[in-house]
């Protein structure tokens, strides 16, 4: 299976209610796209995305969503991420829950595996 990463900008999800960002999660995360946001999600959006999930899961086709945070306050790594769009020091990243295997998750190195 293949997946695609989406980098979700601060100012995409600005706009959004937690409700419609949780939709827009789980729409996406269920056609097998791996979502890193900018800025994370606050605790009642992880609170509300884990409800959802348990609403839509369908054993066949879709079990579940797997999302951690990484927060970054390296003053080394954030010269990277200033060079692209991407400049928060919190990010999101949601997955589906087949998909992916954290490797290591540290204010260094998020390291991730994706499994077929």
């Amino acid at each position: 299976m293949n997946y695609i990463v989406d980098f979700i900008t601060k100012n995409a999800t600005d706009k959004l209610t937690t409700f419609e960002k949780v939709k827009m999660i789980i729409r996406l995360v269920r056609q097998n796209r791996v979502l890193i946001i900018e800025d994370g999600l606050s605790p009642e959006e992880e609170a509300e995305l884990i409800k959802q999930t348990m609403n839509v899961i369908d054993f066949e086709n879709f079990i579940g969503l797997e999302f951690f945070n990484w927060n970054r306050n390296s003053s080394d790594s954030r010269r990277f991420f200033k060079r692209t769009t991407l400049s928060g020091d919190k990010y999101t990243v949601v997955a589906p829950s087949a998909a992916v295997q954290i490797i290591e998750n540290s204010q260094e190195l998020l390291s991730i595996k994706f499994s077929s």
